[in-house]
């Protein structure tokens, strides 16, 4: 007895519970893992959103979103007094407040000096809406490329990739330079003294002729930008390497 049941345990031991205790262990691992269900990040093409390149560019879209918005904050605060008597006896709310303090002569003034301090600061606020607007543009781009594998198919994009990532980090340089220094020309103007003087005169504040928290957000998010950028073309020139290697020897990535 003892010798015919003895060749029925590992048969047993394969079909009963003990196959079963380890789901995904030995030969069978691979067909129980593909039969699960799949999560959002699972499937073949989304998966390309975990990899480290794809963060770097949807940090990239995130900065360049905030350079777009607060940006857009300088570009879309017209200025430009109202006075009472235009409104019909209603208050123009702007910065908090409602300009009561001015009449006749000083309106007229405080009104021709927030528009010519408006219109100092419109092409800075202009050409950083582009900048951020464009690198939005080509960080969404690029994520979809990932996710399409194009990169696979074709490994000479992770070079193009790479170049392109490189010349706008180096570029974002100098564009800071330039958005830092328009700025402070502006505020250092003629026209941003005077109508500083004009409104502390009325007691109202929130008017100094330096950069507001809108402006400083913009240019620490193109300083982030260029270290996120500097990173994406690293991590392009490494998968290179590797879709070159895997290119090089499909056996070895069947294997895998």
């Amino acid at each position: 007895m003892a010798e015919r049941s003895s060749p029925r345990a590992p048969r047993t031991g394969r079909t009963g519970a003990v196959g079963r205790a380890v789901p995904g262990a030995g030969p069978e691992g691979p067909p129980r893992s593909r039969a699960a269900a799949p999560g959002l990040l699972e499937c073949r093409r989304c998966r390309y959103l975990r990899t480290a390149r794809a963060c770097c560019q949807m940090v990239g879209a995130l900065l360049a979103a905030l350079i777009l918005v607060c940006s857009s904050v300088s570009y879309g605060s017209s200025g430009g007094y109202t006075g009472l008597p235009s409104l019909g006896g209603i208050y123009y709310y702007q910065y908090g407040g409602a300009y009561s303090g001015f009449s006749g002569a000083d309106g007229e003034k405080a009104q021709q000096l927030d528009q010519r301090f408006y219109l100092l600061k419109l092409p800075i606020a202009r050409a950083a809406m582009a900048v951020g607007g464009c690198l939005l543009v080509l960080s969404c781009v690029l994520i979809v490329v990932g996710v399409l594998r194009l990169p696979w198919h074709f490994p000479a994009w992770l070079l193009l990739e790479c170049v392109l990532d490189t010349v706008i980090a180096i570029g974002m340089v100098p564009a800071l330079y330039y958005f830092f220094h328009f700025l402070l020309e502006a505020y250092n103007s003629s026209v941003c003294k005077e109508r500083e003087q004009l409104y502390q005169s009325k007691g109202y504040q929130g008017f100094s002729c330096s950069l507001h928290g809108a402006e400083i957000a913009a240019g620490l998010s193109g300083c982030a930008a260029v270290m996120a950028y500097l990173l994406s073309a690293g991590l392009a020139a490494r998968g290179y390497r590797t879709v070159h290697r895997l290119k090089q020897k499909p056996v070895q990535l069947h294997a895998h």
